[in-house]
This record gives C-alpha cells, sequence and structure tokens, in this order.
C-alpha cells in the first residue's frame, strides 16, 4: 500500500463517495501538502477494490445516463487504515505524519496522545541536533558572502520548524488531555 491509497481510504471513511467527489475533496482538503493526480485515482481505487478495502456500488439514475458509481470503505480497509495511522513515520517525512493525521480521527484518544507524544520526542531529537550543528557553523563564520551563511540559513529555518512542530504537538497532547 502507498500513501496514495491510504489517503483514499482517509476519505472513504468519512463518507461513501464518487471518484469524482473524491477528486474535488483531495483538491480542497489535501493537496496544499500532498498530491494525487487523475491517473493514480481510478487505478489506486481499483487495487483498493481488488484487496476488499473498498467496495463499489452503482447507482442508476435517469435513464439516459449511466449509473453512479459509489465507493464505500470496508471493515478490513478501517482496519488496515486504523494501523497505518498508528505508525509513526520517519522525522523527516512530515507529508506523511500530515495525511496520518487526517484520519486520526480514527484512534482512541489515547492511541493518538500516544502517537503524537513519540513525534513530539521525534522533533525535540532533531532540532537538539540542529542547535548543535549551527552552534558549531556560527563560531566558524557568519559573513553572508560566505557559504556557510547559506548553511546556517537553511539549519534556522529547520530550526523554526522543529519549534513550530513542538507547539502543535504540545497544543494538541492539551486539546487531547482535555477529553
Amino acid at each position: 500500500m502507498n500513501n496514495t491509497q491510504y489517503t483514499l481510504l482517509g476519505l472513504l471513511a468519512r463518507e461513501p463517495l464518487s471518484g469524482y467527489e473524491m477528486k474535488q475533496q483531495i483538491n480542497s482538503r489535501i493537496s496544499h501538502f500532498y498530491k494525487i493526480n487523475n491517473n493514480q485515482l481510478y487505478p489506486s481505487l481499483s487495487k483498493l477494490e481488488k484487496s476488499g478495502f473498498i467496495e463499489l456500488q452503482a447507482i442508476e439514475q435517469e435513464s439516459y445516463r449511466p449509473p453512479r458509481k459509489i465507493y464505500r470503505i470496508t471493515a478490513s480497509g478501517i482496519d488496515t487504515l486504523k494501523s497505518w495511522v498508528l505508525e509513526l513515520p520517519e522525522a523527516e517525512d512530515s507529508k506523511t505524519f500530515l495525511l496520518k493525521q487526517y484520519s486520526s480521527w480514527l484512534l482512541k484518544p489515547n492511541e493518538l496522545f500516544s502517537l503524537i507524544k513519540k513525534k513530539k520526542e521525534q522533533h525535540e531529537r532533531t532540532l537538539e541536533d540542529y542547535k548543535k550543528r549551527i552552534s558549531s557553523f556560527e563560531e566558524q563564520n557568519s559573513n553572508v558572502n560566505h557559504p556557510l551563511f547559506s548553511t546556517i540559513s537553511v539549519i534556522n529555518m529547520g530550526i523554526n520548524f522543529e519549534e513550530a512542530s513542538i507547539l502543535w504537538c504540545d497544543r494538541m497532547l492539551q486539546l487531547l488531555n482535555q477529553h
């Protein structure tokens, strides 16, 4: 299974949809952090159906129109999606983490709490690594015309990203503690 297939399961876990409706939801809800091309959509749906993770239902329409095809997730599809969401991706794979968070509503609060706590720990380790690296580079040279300036600026961006991610994790943990 790949991220595209899991994304489609995540959409269908919310409600049954046609292929066209899935593409619309992908464009409005997911495309800002993950792209799915039209040429990926229907082959992925076919694989999911063959695996028993989704079912296809044809709904008859007015006599001159072909039946409308609606996809539904199966119990097996829900179980597969939940298992995937529970697996913490590698620290640098933020797109996969976002895709998993899109379906995190399927998890029990304690499961999601544990996952977010582990993600926060990943970000804290990466942040610590960035801070160690940047201090050694700043000691060497910070002139804007030196190649190290670019290295330092990229590491600073990484520091900002990790700090923002830690803040998000803290907020999520706080919200989960309230429920």
